[in-house]
């Protein structure tokens, strides 16, 4: 294939793993929404970080699929990983006073989905580092050797 084609190939792969990786930012959204509405409002701190967890997953899944730039996708890996480490603490040391020991269906999803979230932006960034071009030095003038 020519460089057209592969060009076309990266560009729609690129755009689906952005899907992607905003499809699993909303997953772990509309988790914390779900256990924010039957209960979790009414917890000290943790209502309002998973309403805020609601609200950056939202606006962080629209920046993904609008916007391709490194920061976006180092912004969605600091996003996820800060959610799976608030998940992982509330499950065993605690997290502003409140601990629940039990993994949850919840639980288990919110957790596959910040780890697919992680994995499909650092797949983008991967790949989009890869199409960049190594920067090679020339030597020119006086400093080439010629060879006779």
């Amino acid at each position: 294939m020519g460089n057209a084609a592969a060009s076309s190939e990266d560009i729609t792969m690129d755009r689906l793993t952005r899907i992607g990786a905003a499809a699993f930012v909303v997953v772990g959204g509309l988790v914390h929404l779900q256990l924010w509405r039957s209960g979790y409002k009414e917890i000290p701190y943790i209502g309002s970080w998973f309403i805020a967890n609601v609200v950056v997953s939202a606006a962080l899944a629209l920046v993904v699929v609008a916007v391709n730039k490194a920061w976006v996708n180092l912004a969605g890996i600091l996003f996820s990983a800060s959610s799976l480490v608030a998940l992982v603490m509330s499950r065993t040391t605690g997290l502003f006073g409140f601990t629940e020991r039990a993994w949850t269906d919840q639980a288990l999803r919110a957790t596959t989905a910040e780890l697919g979230a992680i994995v499909a932006f650092a797949a983008i960034l991967v790949a989009t580092r890869r199409r960049i071009p190594a920067f090679v030095p020339v030597r020119t003038g006086s400093t080439a050797r010629s060879s006779r």
